[in-house]
């Protein structure tokens, strides 16, 4: 799964140490820009994340860990995509229960993001979000932030996010970067249909397409890639700590935009599938 930063409404249980590998790959994607026909792409990525815990009070509580993520792109040498974008990051955040109906969390996530050719201090960024979230009841939360990326084309942006258990099994979700509705079919099953946000920005240091390519070039500047997914996805608890998950879909809208150079090309209309192993221990 390509990786944003997830806001739930409502914060999770979690235990000390959580690990989580997954692969993503997707059908060849017919790009256009400006309505004309620019080569295929077809993409696989590679996730690895630790995270682990401390208490520092009751009511106070550190968090930390790292993202690996290498994302591989299957394109022509005319295609202006990169052949990979990776991300290693560290993971720092901490949060604060006001009381029993307001919880504060900030997460910031330093590393390098980018195609990572060049001088690698060119692809240092450091995502921030902040999210403040109200516990209206045990089957309801709300939750308002901001998101700050600092190599995208608009570096801060506000959200709303809720979570509703709004039936026994049953609950809905809206946040960053997924949304649905899941469905627990059992105590080691969980079923969900929903839509994500893939992807991120990067420094992009050389253009893929060579040397010698003609018209605006693309090296040393901020790519801007995403993906729209709808899928279903089925979470089975394999035991206490082991959880396998599946999801398959369609890559409704895709985008890899160059805006400081005024090149997207657009694609979408295709398949993929995501399997991931998460352990808590």
């Amino acid at each position: 799964m390509l990786g944003l930063a997830t806001a739930h409404a409502q914060p999770q249980p979690s235990g000390d140490q959580n690990v989580t590998v997954a692969y993503s790959l997707s059908a060849d994607s017919d790009l256009t820009r400006g309505g004309i026909a620019a080569g295929e792409v077809g993409v696989s990525a590679w996730t690895t994340t630790w995270r682990s815990a401390a208490a520092l009070s009751p009511a106070t509580r550190l968090s930390y860990g790292f993202n690996w993520e290498h994302i591989h792109f299957d394109r022509a040498v005319t295609v202006a995509v990169p052949d990979t974008l990776q991300e290693f990051s560290a993971v720092l955040g901490a949060s604060h229960r006001l009381n029993q109906t307001w919880l504060l969390t900030g997460t910031i996530r330093p590393g390098l993001y980018g195609d990572l050719e060049g001088d690698k201090g060119d692809a240092f960024n450091a995502p921030l979000l902040l999210l403040a979230t109200w516990v209206r009841s045990p089957e309801l939360a709300w939750a308002f932030g901001v998101r700050a990326d600092w190599f995208s084309e608009r570096a801060v942006i506000p959200f709303l996010g809720v979570n509703w258990k709004f039936a026994p099994g049953w609950e809905f979700s809206l946040g960053m970067p997924r949304a649905g509705v899941s469905y627990a079919a059992g105590d080691d099953l969980k079923l969900t249909l929903g839509a994500s946000v893939q992807g991120g920005n990067y420094h992009v240091a050389r253009d893929p397409r060579g040397p010698t390519v003609s018209g605006v070039r693309v090296d040393e500047t901020k790519l801007d890639y995403h993906e729209i997914r709808v899928g279903l996805a089925a979470d089975w608890k394999l035991n206490a700590s082991l959880t396998l998950t599946a999801e398959a879909g369609v890559i409704t809208d895709q985008k890899f935009d160059y805006f400081d150079r005024g090149i997207t090309l657009d694609g979408g209309g295709i398949g993929f599938f995501t399997l991931g192993l998460s352990g808590r221990f």
